[in-house]
């Protein structure tokens, strides 16, 4: 009996919750897989799945077996795919993970492309809130620094510099115009991303400023759309708004100024070896970067 193949047989039944479902997705028997799941419990020494006639649920030992099994099976299949990319085309899945407004507004602008260039290549895309640390089974982190990360365990690659800069749609400058001063932003309504109605900002121009407004969200989605609607001013990366300049939806105001001006970082796992795929992401979006939003 094959090791590798009774435990993928035991996740399986695990996750479908029955021999006969397990069996249907592995194109075989439920007596088959029994068989499998049988001689894996006798080669572990301990039960792993209670069985009844109606259902199965996992002994204690069974659940820890579980769990460790799909992350050492992950990581086989992950050695497979390492493998066969040094003379195939790079395939296996690819787990990004970044801050919600990174992940859905910068990031997924690339993926398109990129899968169509490695077809065998799947992405899974984990999105956090500021601050919060990733999980460690990533392979890369799209964030600003984060000094919990700059250690021994993860190196990290500079994408781009982000620069807060100050934007409004046609409607919002119709309506009541555009500021024309640093000064004349705090008469604004401003758009606030966080969690407090008002935000203070140093400029590059040394000025500080605290700005207001009657909208404050974290959701980066509802903050763009507010934007768009005319609702306020913007305080926002040009690099997660590319498309709304490209149709001319926002408008720049007071592009000589710039606030919260910090770098935006690749981390990734500093391992003995480089996963080809994390290798391939971050060069093409380097390259896309370069080409296309400086």
């Amino acid at each position: 009996m094959d090791w590798i193949e009774s435990i993928r047989s035991y996740i399986r039944v695990v996750d479908e919750g029955s021999f006969s479902a397990a069996a249907r997705r592995l194109n075989t028997s439920s007596s088959a897989v029994s068989k499998r799941i049988h001689w894996l419990e006798e080669r572990v020494g301990v039960q792993l799945l209670k069985r009844t006639t109606r259902s199965i649920s996992l002994t204690e030992a069974g659940a820890l077996f579980y769990e460790r099994s799909c992350v050492q099976m992950e990581q086989w299949q992950s050695v497979i795919d390492e493998t066969r990319s040094v003379n195939q085309t790079p395939a296996g899945i690819l787990k990004i993970g970044a801050t919600l407004a990174v992940g859905s507004k910068f990031i997924v602008r690339y993926l398109d492309d990129f899968l169509r260039q490695y077809p065998d290549i799947k992405v899974q895309l984990t999105t956090t809130v500021s601050g919060q640390l990733p999980e460690l089974s990533l392979d890369l982190f799209i964030s600003r620094e984060l000094e919990q990360m700059n250690s021994l365990s993860f190196k990290a690659t500079a994408l781009f510099e982000h620069r807060a800069e100050f934007f409004a749609s046609p409607s919002y400058i119709a309506n009541h115009g555009a500021p024309k001063t640093a000064a004349e932003l705090e008469q604004h309504n401003i758009l606030v991303w966080g969690e407090r109605l008002e935000k203070d900002l140093l400029l590059s121009s040394g000025q500080r400023v605290t700005l207001s407004g009657n909208f404050v969200t974290t959701n980066p989605e509802a903050l763009f759309y507010g934007a768009k609607a005319g609702m306020g001013v913007l305080v926002a990366s040009r690099m997660m708004i590319k498309d709304m300049l490209d149709k001319q939806e926002l408008i720049q105001v007071l592009p000589e100024i710039t606030a919260d001006q910090t770098t935006v970082y690749a981390y990734y796992p500093n391992l003995d070896y480089e996963h080809t795929r994390t290798r391939l992401f971050i060069d093409y979006l380097k390259k896309r970067l370069s080409v296309h939003d400086r």
